[in-house]
């Protein structure tokens, strides 16, 4: 009989079998009791950081905590119906556990907490993680959750199973017991405002209310929900106009006297870093964006995240919908606008004769803006994959530099005027904590103790130093093209440095700054914004009152509210998100009178205009004569993607022996992750020479 030695004692093996049997497997309180709790309170730890302060969200906040376990209790309880009990605990545990330990991951590295809608992100984040993470810790994750996978495999193959009679109705009673007060004690927590729907700020969410109920809450609220009051009378009292401005119950629109180019600029992670109040810096790191705060109209600006989240501020500048009313953490992006069509910023425009443009400088598929934008109104998208881009950041981030030439391309695209909206990415994370700029500009010289961090905020400052040059080359071209033009310009979320709002002269995490650069002199009016009333703020000045969301916020814009007037208007802004994305489109009497728009890519056409056979020693190319190639370029040959070499703007190359005729060439532009088609040239035959 096979024995262990404890302190010099033998213990046979068939009895610690038999307590496993008869102790632990029939233990449920051992079991689906203690181990629900155990997981719950290192998920909180993790949550916080902190050892001590999960223990205190334990203690300080024992009912919340309870509401949090008991999901993890229902989930682990129905192992009690199987008979792989071990393999089946096992799983469940490690799911929570993960999903816990990417939390404080991303906690780090965004400062924004894991949250349901990240599971639509997958393709983004896997196409930014060797941005994130070295490729050792990248590897050893794999390493992990591989081992891990291997370890919940053999449980399933050769894990014990449970031996004696399951009793199946007294445990499908348990686990029945389980949900039932896990949905009780939810729902009176959240008659009670103990637990709320709804948190604007998901970190502050996560640590009130803890990570399980916040994670679920996302991931089962969605969209905006139904308004109690919502009706046609309702709808009506809302959109109600002057009697000066309607007519058959159709809004005139103003005319105007000035159309001016209108230019959006979200500069990626920039603040004002010298609100850091211990932290000096060897010269201000953005001198000229500070100079025009005080030369035009700026202000703060309310935004939704930190560390991450550019298409929600994005969103909401564009639409000019509040995102609190949508669900927790909710991308609208991913969601509700992969399908539908709304109003939008391009479409108000384009009822005074604006052509509209998207531009980013990064991947047209992240965050799946090629799909969206039509949705939005815009006429043409320019990613990075229809650019020329010489110069990279030492992360590997386009630098914003190139966007200068692109929107005065552009904008002499068309004889119209033009709407443009810029999504620049030099400032992005992950922000490198080994020094890897040789001769900064800028430089920390007081305030950061911890090297490493020191060299981040280092790294940063000198990224947005840059964009601050850019920002500068901008303007002047701008003034130099000949046309009225207004830039409007901010930050869509502070970056992930790990600041708290005490290190913050403004005192906020989710305040970035505004500036209304013009150069036909625009007067002056300084004031603080929610981002979906900059939009709305612009077309008002100039006169332009444009769908029915813009002159809603129009209307109250200038108005002093206290706090119930103040609800009144948000909850008035519900209302008609509701009734335009979910409900019977009521304000359109039924029928939106938007449609996705025949979105092209680049304002310049790539085309192909010859195909020349060359011989460079014994080896055969193929050279492709055309016009406007980037480095994205790829030649397809009879449907085969072949390796190719950019030459210039005008000429690609190939290795390619046996050309003949009627071979079939095309040229794509290519994500240089996904290996994703942007667009395509037409298709071009070769006929010999």
């Amino acid at each position: 009989m096979s024995k262990i030695y404890v302190d010099g004692k033998a213990i046979e093996m068939n009895k610690i079998k038999d307590f496993f049997k008869n102790k632990i497997y029939r233990n449920n309180i051992l079991i689906f009791i203690l181990l629900p709790i155990c997981i719950e309170l290192v998920i909180e730890i993790l949550n916080r950081g902190s050892l001590i302060k999960g223990f205190k969200f334990m203690f300080t906040s024992p009912f919340i905590f309870f509401c949090n376990l008991m999901f993890i209790f229902v989930s682990i309880s129905i192992g009690l119906l199987t008979r792989r009990r071990v393999f089946y605990i096992a799983f469940v545990s490690s799911i929570w556990l993960i999903a816990g330990i990417i939390n404080r991951i991303l906690l780090m590295v965004r400062v924004t907490p894991f949250n349901a809608n990240d599971l639509k992100l997958i393709d983004a984040a896997v196409a930014i993680v060797d941005q994130y993470f070295t490729p050792f810790l990248v590897s050893l994750a794999m390493i992990g959750l591989i081992l891990l996978l291997l370890v919940i495999v053999m449980l399933f193959l050769k894990g014990p199973k449970i031996s004696y009679k399951i009793n199946y109705w007294k445990n499908i009673v348990i686990v029945g017991i389980g949900f039932v007060v896990c949905v009780l004690s939810t729902n009176i927590a959240l008659d009670t405002g103990t637990l709320v729907t709804k948190f604007p700020n998901l970190t502050i969410g996560y640590n009130k209310y803890g990570f399980v109920y916040c994670f679920g809450a996302g991931l089962f609220n969605s969209g905006v929900k139904k308004p109690s009051d919502y009706s046609k009378d309702k709808i009506d009292s809302i959109i109600d106009t002057d009697d000066n401005n309607t007519e058959d119950n159709e809004v005139k629109l103003n005319k105007v006297e000035r159309k001016p180019n209108i230019i959006f600029l979200q500069l990626e992670s920039f603040f004002d870093i010298n609100k850091a109040t211990d932290i000096k810096f060897s010269s201000d790191p953005i001198p000229y964006y500070n100079q025009l705060k005080k030369e035009y109209s700026s202000g703060f600006l309310n935004v939704y995240n930190v560390g991450y989240g550019t298409c929600n501020t994005e969103f909401e500048i564009m639409t000019s919908m509040n995102l609190d009313d949508f669900g927790p953490g909710e991308i609208p992006y991913k969601t509700v606008l992969k399908s539908t069509t709304c109003e939008s910023t391009a479409f108000n425009l384009k009822e005074y004769g604006y052509s509209t443009h998207a531009m980013h400088n990064n991947d047209a598929t992240f965050y799946t803006r090629k799909s969206v934008f039509p949705h939005l109104g815009y006429d043409t998208f320019t990613s990075i994959e229809y650019m020329n881009v010489e110069e990279y950041t030492p992360e590997g981030w386009a630098k914003d530099k190139v966007l200068t030439d692109e929107i005065i391309k552009t904008l002499k695209s068309t004889d119209c005027p033009d709407y443009i909206y810029t999504i620049s990415v030099q400032g992005h994370g992950s922000y490198p904590t080994s020094k890897v700029i040789e001769n900064p500009v800028i430089k920390v010289e007081s305030g950061v103790d911890d090297e490493g961090r020191k060299n981040a905020i280092e790294y940063y400052a000198n990224q947005i130093h840059e964009m601050d040059e850019f920002i500068k080359k901008l303007t002047e071209a701008l003034s130099d093209c000949g046309e009225d033009t207004i830039l409007v310009m901010y930050g869509d979320h502070l970056p992930g440095l790990g600041f708290s709002e005490k290190d913050l002269s403004n005192g906020s995490l989710y305040q970035t700054e505004y500036v209304i650069w013009n150069n036909f002199g625009l007067q002056k009016n300084d004031r603080d914004l929610e981002t979906f009333q900059l939009a709305p703020r612009i077309l008002k000045e100039l006169g332009m009152n444009s769908g029915v969301i813009n002159r809603y916020h129009q209307q109250h814009l200038d108005e002093d509210k206290d706090d119930e007037e103040h609800k009144d208007y948000l909850s008035g802004l519900q209302n008609l998100e509701y009734d335009i994305l979910y409900g019977d489109q009521l304000v359109y009497s039924g029928v939106s009178p938007y449609s996705p728009t025949d979105m092209t890519m680049g304002v310049e056409e790539i085309e192909i205009t010859k195909i020349e056979p060359v011989t460079d020693g014994d080896t055969e190319y193929v050279e492709i004569k055309g016009k406007n190639f980037t480095k994205f370029s790829k030649v397809f040959v009879n449907g085969d993607k072949r390796d190719t070499e950019f030459i210039d703007t005008s000429t690609l190359r190939i290795k390619y022996s046996g050309l003949q005729t009627l071979d079939s060439f095309v040229v794509s532009q290519v994500d240089k992750d996904s290996g994703y088609v942007v667009g395509s040239t037409k298709e071009c035959l070769y006929y010999g020479q």
